[in-house]
Formats: C-alpha cells, structure tokens, sequence
C-alpha cells in the first residue's frame, strides 16, 4: 500500500509496531496532541524527533521523508546490522528510562514517608511541651 503523506506513513509504521499513538508519543518524547498533529498532517516532527521516530518505528527515514525505501541515497557502509545494533541500544535505553522512573517513583515514596514522620515527631514534640 502507498501511504501518500507523511503522517499516514507514520501511523502506518505505528500500527504495525502495535503501539497506541500514546505509546508511541511517550517513546519519542513529545505530547500525545504532538503526535496526532503529525499522523493529521497538521505539523511535521524537526529532525531529531524524525531520528527518533524513525529509531523506534524501525522504519526507514527516508521512507517517512519521502514514501521511498530506496536505500542507495545512503552511505554503502550502513549495514542492517548496525541499524540493528542501533535498535539494541534505542531498546536497552527504554528500558534503563523505565528503571528509572520506577526508582524516582519509589524515592520519591520513601521521601514523603520519611516526611510525614519527621512532621509527626514534631507534632509529638511540641505537644508534650505545651
């Protein structure tokens, strides 16, 4: 099928990657209103959101640039291995960024219960002294 735009090729890519336009939104590092304004063609992602797109639709960046797959615009030294060992690095550093998130989450937990004790062992205080 020929996708005519480049929003209908980067919706393509995300149905077939089986992602949610949130998911995918969360994944390239824009709002969700970002990403339906480029599968509507209303605006078109700058360069280093296209690397990205591109990066985790594993799709070709000339393809969502111009609907083309023709790859002998790009230097014979570029391998599908090395856009593999990309993909690898692009999946290791998702899944670095959920870790984190998870441990600020539980941080930010144990911070706040250690406040609230702090704010009790004060209350405790200041009552025994009245």
């Amino acid at each position: 099928m020929t996708y005519i735009t480049m929003g209908e090729r980067i919706e393509a890519a995300r149905k077939s990657k089986g992602l949610s336009a949130s998911q995918l939104a969360r994944r390239v590092g824009v709002k969700v209103s970002t990403m339906n304004n480029w599968e509507s063609d209303r605006s078109e992602p700058r360069a280093n959101k296209l690397v990205a797109l591109a990066g985790v639709l594993s799709v070709n960046m000339i393809w969502l640039l111009e609907g083309s797959d023709d790859n002998s615009s790009l230097p014979p030294n570029v391998e599908v291995v090395e856009t593999a060992d990309l993909q690898s690095k692009i999946n290791r550093l998702q899944s670095m960024h959920e870790r984190m998130v998870q441990l600020l989450f539980e941080i930010s937990s144990e911070v706040n219960r250690v406040q609230r004790g702090i704010k009790e062992d004060q209350a405790e205080q200041d009552a025994e002294q009245l």
